[in-house]
């Protein structure tokens, strides 16, 4: 249930164990709710063998199988949900502490209570560079996050505003991601949905917002230091794989 990240990663690793697989989601593409529809519509190939239902809804889980919206029942003898998570931030409701998608927190990673700093999955922190609340559910963030909030609690200025990093291995193709694509106004692409290819996420004024890296581990590297740094890019030599991200920079 579901062809998010997780969902598409169980079913690689389904099919590679000689399972019969049956994907249920509800949007009309593969990773809509993550990267959009169109976007998630050159994975579609991907699943060759796998009988994949797209809007279509579940009903309930029930002895042997799921049952769909409409009555049809399909058989199974392994049900997995993937279809997001919450952050379990109910053990502070009584506490003094501003919670929304998470405990808040500024850019030091302190919380609104006094003395208190938060990191990880349930951490939404303040990012200086797109000027928005950002919660990343990473082991990267877990990683990076705690030497700002111990520096923090040491009474340091360190500030943390890392651009967000994460990977996925599905159906023998490494999906790499880096930056915050909402911030974008035009997509990208450098290659064809047939052989190796990156999406890339523009601002209004070039600045680079995010790739998509599919097994393209160069583009995913060079993007992640130019978002980093901030620099715009020549829109007209972006959509030529050939020439390496890093040239494209003005």
């Amino acid at each position: 249930m579901g062809a998010g990240w997780i969902g598409a990663e169980v079913a690689t690793a389904a099919r590679r164990a000689g399972c019969e697989v049956t994907v249920v989601e509800s949007a009309s593409a593969p990773l809509s709710t993550a990267v959009g529809a169109e976007l998630g519509g050159r994975t579609l190939p991907w699943y060759d063998g796998i009988d994949l239902r797209l809007r279509t809804m579940v009903d309930s889980v029930d002895e042997g199988g799921v049952r769909l919206v409409g009555g049809e029942f399909v058989e199974a003898h392994v049900v997995v949900t993937g279809i997001g998570v919450r952050p379990a931030v109910e053990w502070l409701a009584d506490a003094d502490i501003d919670l929304h998608n998470g405990v808040v927190t500024d850019e030091h990673l302190r919380t609104s209570l006094p003395g208190v700093v938060a990191v990880g999955d349930c951490a939404a922190w303040w990012s200086r560079r797109w000027q928005a609340r950002l919660r990343v559910e990473h082991w990267d963030t877990a990683l990076n996050a705690p030497d700002v909030a111990a520096a923090t609690l040491l009474g340091e200025e360190a500030v943390y505003d890392p651009v967000p990093y994460f990977w996925s291995e599905q159906f023998g193709h490494m999906l790499q991601y880096a930056g915050h694509h909402p911030a974008g106004d035009r997509l990208v692409y450098r290659g064809e949905p047939e052989g190796k290819w990156s999406a890339v996420w523009l601002a209004g004024d070039g600045t680079l917002a995010a790739v998509l890296a599919v097994d393209r581990p160069r583009d995913l590297v060079q993007g992640r230091r130019i978002i980093g740094a901030g620099s715009r890019l020549d829109a007209e030599r972006l959509v030529d794989p050939q020439v390496p991200l890093r040239d494209c920079v003005v």
